[in-house]
């Protein structure tokens, strides 16, 4: 009986349940248009990104560099794919081209710091040049808003939890009326996704 309850305790441990996050790291990446510092048009993955002084948050742009994804893994102090802030973790949310950006943290994270992020928000992803984006999302929970109005529009993503936002479009699309209707939605729908997480 003995050895089985150590077992179990062992199996929690390399499974990270026992290493639960109760802080976390939160980060925007915008898409097209959005630059840094505020600059261009106003992105819904950083107006929508929960604010406050108890957790740490990061506003990227579509055109972050590999040092700035560096920069965000910073506090989790990881090495050799263990990470010593064992009570933190990591929630992403990203729209349109931000999506590669923010997958690239994903796996970064994940090779660094032998960790998935808590929850990955996906809007409308799109791959450059202008493609749906359709690859793997490295996360515990991976949450995909998209539609399929616009001819810029994401898709549904295998191991996510896939939600069609084109009815919210009125039946507008175009080149980007509808991309650009779900980046508001989804990233509100999102932002209430991580604010659970953050004050359960």
């Amino acid at each position: 009986m003995i050895k089985c309850l150590g077992l179990f305790i062992f199996c929690l441990l390399l499974s990270g349940v026992a290493t639960a996050a109760s802080r976390y790291v939160v980060v925007g990446v915008s898409g097209y248009g959005t630059g840094r510092d505020g600059r261009g048009q106003p992105s819904g993955a950083h107006a929508n990104l929960p604010q406050d002084s108890q957790f740490e948050v990061h506003q990227l742009v579509h055109k972050a560099s590999p040092a700035e994804l560096s920069e965000v893994l910073q506090s989790f102090r990881c090495s050799n794919g263990t990470q010593a802030e064992a009570d933190l973790g990591l929630m992403i949310m990203a729209n349109s081209w931000g999506a590669g950006k923010a997958v690239k943290l994903a796996q970064m994270y994940q090779a660094q710091c032998g960790r998935l992020p808590a929850l990955f928000v996906m809007i409308d992803g799109v791959s450059k040049p202008i493609g749906s984006f359709r690859k793997a999302i490295p996360a515990q929970r991976c949450v995909n808003f998209y539609q399929t109005a616009s001819t810029i529009r994401g898709a549904a993503i295998n191991g996510c939890e896939n939600t069609d936002l084109t009815p919210v479009c009125g039946g507008r699309g175009g080149l980007a009326t509808c991309h650009i209707m779900v980046e508001w939605e989804g990233s509100q729908r999102g932002s209430s996704l991580l604010r659970a997480k953050l004050y359960h």
